[in-house]
């Protein structure tokens, strides 16, 4: 009883620490006892895209830990004898495999490939939106980013990008895509509003408007129309945008140093868990957070979500976190693009 006491108290502690990059390749969890010692290494086998997270339920106790790639978990006191190590991650198949646990051995490396559900998991999507620095001037100001919000008409202006660039986008509310699990196609956002728009500027202190820089990369056509076009929004609430291109190589440097204040952007998903989305753009400790979003209260509701066995308990905690996200607006979804991967 005392060994089983222990396992859980290390497990507890272990994921009150998640925070890894998901910029890394692999996840892995260290297992340790006097006798053994080993990683359990998650990998979804397709080049270019990194699966993020995965719940790792260990010697069939249903404590679930949820992977790192540094090894930062360890588990005291294995006993001997088979034990079945079960990998879930939203959007892929469970994948086991059966350790045998001997004592005085060694066991390394302990892989396993999850597999992508077929065939609604292999639906993903993108959003393209503009982007708000929240570190810069005014953009540190809710109300600001909210008129700038209520200030463009986004359905007049993705069916005008469908039809100059024979596109089939969908109008964006909120970050997640459509066909991405705890996707909530009840959130409003922002509807085209320019008398609200110029309201809420006045109550930020900024009446006459103001002058800001907007960037987006020379090499997308489709993503300096979209500039040109806000240009054209922002002007009638009197915040008049200098539209600025850099190449793209400079561009995403300049963004990642946290220079550029208002931006045209997008983002796709690599995996189809929306914790692994929701982390990439909004997780103060993700290396993408372009927008500078600090919110301790989102950060810990995602590394909730990663263990979170329950479908509809998870669905639950990913659509109020965006709900949050929306309301505190670190960016104007303007669009929505459905895509298929192949393996």
């Amino acid at each position: 009883m005392k060994k089983f006491l222990l396992v859980v108290i290390i497990l507890l502690i272990c994921m009150s620490g998640i925070m890894v990059s998901l910029s890394d390749c692999f996840a892995s969890t260290s297992i340790h006892s006097g006798k053994i010692s080993g990683v359990i290494n998650v990998y979804w086998p397709r080049e270019g895209f990194k699966p993020g997270r995965a719940r790792i339920n260990i010697l069939n106790t249903e404590l679930f830990t949820v992977s790192s790639s540094y090894g930062n978990y360890v588990i005291n006191n294995i006993p001997d004898g088979q034990h079945t190590v079960t990998v879930y991650k939203y959007g892929y198949l469970p994948a086991q495999k059966i350790i045998n646990v001997v004592g005085g051995q060694k066991i390394t490396d302990v892989d396993f490939n999850i597999e992508i559900k077929e065939p609604e998991g292999r639906l993903l999507g993108s959003v393209s939106y503009l982007g708000f620095n929240l570190d810069h001037q005014p953009f540190n100001n809710l109300k600001v980013r909210q008129a700038l919000n209520y200030a463009i008409d986004k359905k007049a202006l993705v069916d005008e990008i469908n039809s100059k660039f024979n596109q089939m986008l969908e109008v964006a509310q909120s970050p997640l895509p459509p066909k991405m699990s705890a996707y909530n196609p009840n959130i409003t956002g922002y509807l085209y509003n320019v008398d609200k728009a110029k309201d809420l500027l006045s109550q930020a202190g900024y009446p006459k408007g103001f002058n800001i820089d907007l960037y987006y990369p020379e090499e997308s056509k489709q993503w300096g129309f979209i500039a040109k076009e806000v240009k054209k929004y922002l002007a009638q609430i009197g915040v008049k945008a200098d539209l600025k291109t850099k190449k793209w190589s400079e561009f995403v440097k300049i963004i990642e140093q946290g220079k550029l204040p208002f931006f045209v952007l997008g983002w796709g998903a690599d995996t189809p868990d929306p914790a692994d989305y929701l982390y990439s753009l909004y997780h103060s400790k993700s290396s993408v957070n372009n927008s500078r979003y600090k919110n301790s209260t989102i950060d810990s509701q995602i590394e909730q979500a990663w263990g979170i066995m329950n479908e509809a308990d998870f669905v639950q905690l990913i659509q109020q976190i965006e709900k949050t996200i929306v309301d505190d607006a670190p960016a104007i979804y303007i669009s929505h693009m459905i895509y298929m991967i192949n393996k």
